[in-house]
């Protein structure tokens, strides 16, 4: 008894009620979203564009660190600078989800909105070929 007092006495900040971890929790999954939108984001830029393994590599480092960035902010700002190892992984609770449900939906629109661009562009160049090869005759 008279060492969980003097425990308490000790390091008073560093226990918090269930129900603020619980909230904690619930704060980092959401932010499990915004990474999920940014992995989105170079998805995205790989599908349109063609790239190197190497910036490949480069994007996907640049991506862990914004999302370190992100949970750091997060810890900063919310937990008051203490850092628990359930933050990350309600992150990547939260990252699954969103990449289950909306994510899934976004990529389908993006990816249709990509061939239709795709497309459109194919048949402007073709047409702007057959337009300049006229022309030269």
């Amino acid at each position: 008894m008279i060492m969980l007092i003097l425990l308490l006495k000790m390091a008073p900040d560093t226990f918090r009620p269930v129900e603020e971890e619980l909230l904690l929790f619930a704060g980092a999954v959401t932010l499990g979203i915004p990474a999920g939108m940014l992995s989105d984001l170079f998805r995205f830029l790989r599908r349109i564009f063609r790239h190197h393994w190497a910036v490949v590599m480069l994007e996907d480092f640049l991506f862990l660190i914004l999302l370190s960035f992100l949970l750091l902010v997060y810890v900063s700002a919310f937990a008051g600078g203490d850092f628990r190892f359930y933050y990350v992984l309600a992150c990547l609770c939260g990252f699954v989800i969103y990449e289950c449900t909306l994510g899934r939906l976004l990529f389908l629109v993006w990816d249709s909105f990509v061939r239709i661009c795709r497309k459109l562009l194919t048949t402007f160049v073709k047409h702007s070929k057959k337009q300049h090869q006229s022309e030269k005759l």
